[in-house]
């Protein structure tokens, strides 16, 4: 019997288990070993904020059992989850949520889970993922059942933990794309694929890093491959613009000298959601995030990249208009407007 084999079976004989209320029983067996069972729906209080171009500033509640009357099931409908320490309130959650309404006829849901990303312990915020990703997971369900809509018009795009959140969302529920914006890496970067996002959880999933690292240090997000696409601006590591993170020594090529590469961790980590709202807008901007460089080391880029002299993928919206799928990279600018198209 493989060690692998052997530890699972008594991961599995010594787990603990944990029911709640509309979203099953969890366990802290392999592959979650090491991680905390995840506090219920009642103790998180996930909320969830419906807006159209009907109602963009007035949000309806929607929830498990509620369609609010400005659904349109014919539209599709996107999901926005913020990650580790933050709620619905964050300025960047409610700017992206206009770039979508503005650029596109959608339904847009906002997803809220302070009380469960709030924990003065990350690993129990991590583990949180898993029911606040099943009750999504059940609001997109009743969408397609009682609705109207199909699953494959259901889009769940997430940040740093909301990542892994919607990851878990399309376990439960498959549904049609799951955008992660530089998902996190502390407590997922050495486990299984399945302790949180990963391709299975949808049609279509788009994985875009901005703060991973190659060395010994953490870095906030990961650069393991996670979807169907992974993209690297700028190698997914330091991002052009930031300031202060004593990482920071290494330039890219084409760096100016003394130009200022990734500085505050936090930076490089929250950078993506510049990217992406410039991202969706696109269509009316015309600034797109252009891929010509396919990789094959997601440790190694842009060493291990090959340029193939066209336009082979894209970070935004479009992303699943592109055939190839694999690990790509970009480059971006330093300050907004961010995309060189």
């Amino acid at each position: 019997m493989s060690w692998v084999v052997a530890s699972v079976l008594l991961s599995s004989a010594w787990a603990a288990e944990k029911c709640c209320t509309g979203v099953g029983c969890f366990t802290d067996a392999y592959p979650f070993d090491s991680m905390p069972l995840p506090n219920c729906l009642n103790d998180i209080q996930p909320d969830m904020t419906l807006y159209t171009r009907s109602n963009r500033q007035d949000g309806l509640v929607i929830n498990p059992n509620t369609i609010p009357w400005s659904f349109s099931s014919s539209k599709r409908t996107v999901f926005l989850v913020h990650g580790f320490i933050q709620g619905s309130f964050v300025t960047w959650i409610n700017k992206m949520k206009d770039a979508y309404l503005d650029a596109y006829d959608y339904n847009v849901i906002i997803v809220g889970w302070f009380r469960g990303a709030l924990e003065l312990w990350y690993p129990q915020a991590a583990s949180n993922t898993r029911v606040v990703g099943r009750e999504i997971g059940n609001v997109a369900r009743n969408l397609v059942e009682k609705g109207g809509t199909k699953a494959s018009n259901i889009w769940c795009v997430g940040h740093s933990l909301g990542s892994h959140v919607c990851g878990h969302a399309g376990s439960w529920y498959k549904i049609g794309r799951i955008t992660g914006m530089d998902p996190a890496g502390p407590s997922f970067q050495t486990k299984d694929w399945s302790v949180g996002l990963n391709p299975s959880c949808a049609n279509y999933v788009d994985v875009i890093h901005t703060h991973g690292t190659a060395d010994l240090i953490i870095g906030l997000g990961t650069l393991k491959p996670l979807g169907h696409v992974d993209l690297y601006p700028n190698g997914g590591q330091d991002q052009p613009g930031c300031i202060l993170d004593p990482r920071s020594s290494r330039s890219l090529p084409g760096d100016a000298p003394g130009e200022l590469v990734d500085l505050t961790p936090a930076c490089s980590h929250l950078r993506i959601l510049d990217y992406w709202t410039e991202a969706v807008l696109a269509n009316i901007n015309g600034c797109h995030f252009y891929s010509r460089d396919v990789c094959y080391d997601e440790y190694n880029i842009p060493g291990a990249c090959l340029n193939a002299g066209e336009i082979v993928q894209e970070q935004g919206p479009g992303s699943e208009n592109y055939s190839m799928r694999g690990l790509f990279y970009y480059r971006t600018n330093s300050k907004a407007p961010f995309c060189r198209n």
